[in-house]
């Protein structure tokens, strides 16, 4: 499923350089600055580089899709 993933978000990755920018509908939720993304393209299209991107599931927590609220804030 990792590799599903990251080859997906290859495929689709953002282009910063270009006004429109296309992402999947993948939930993979993340924060960046003070905001949550249900994935880490839409967070690159907001101009958020990966090093500024946390991650807010593990591999177990998709897998079982549970998920406990987030504040992206702190």
């Amino acid at each position: 499923m990792k590799k599903f993933l990251l080859i997906l978000s290859l495929l689709f990755s953002c282009n910063h350089n270009t006004e429109e920018c296309f992402c999947t509908e993948e939930y993979n939720p993340v924060c960046a600055g003070n905001n949550q993304y249900s994935n880490p393209c839409k967070a690159q299209c907001d101009g958020f580089e990966n090093s500024e991107i946390t991650i807010l599931l593990t591999q177990e927590e998709i897998n079982t899709g549970m998920l406990v609220e987030v504040n992206c804030s702190i």
